[in-house]
């Protein structure tokens, strides 16, 4: 699972984020840091559609975009 992305995460399996898992600072400001906990609750119908993902105790709705951004390693 190294290596692989959020946007491309099974549903409901708890994963960390890698040391150097997102630039993005708006990510950053919101929870998504290097080895913290995170699992897809839920995916949208449409495959453009938003992810809902749970990062620690909180809960987002992510755009694939975004979740492209976040890389992932095994929990």
């Amino acid at each position: 699972m190294v290596g692989k992305t959020l946007n491309e995460a099974p549903v409901g399996r708890w994963l960390r984020i890698a040391v150097d898992g997102t630039r993005n600072i708006r990510l950053l400001e919101l929870g998504f840091l290097p080895l913290e906990r995170v699992q897809v609750l839920r995916r949208s119908w449409f495959r453009s559609g938003a992810l809902v993902v749970q990062v620690g105790d909180a809960v987002f709705g992510l755009r694939p975009a975004e979740a492209s951004q976040v890389l992932l390693e095994p929990a």
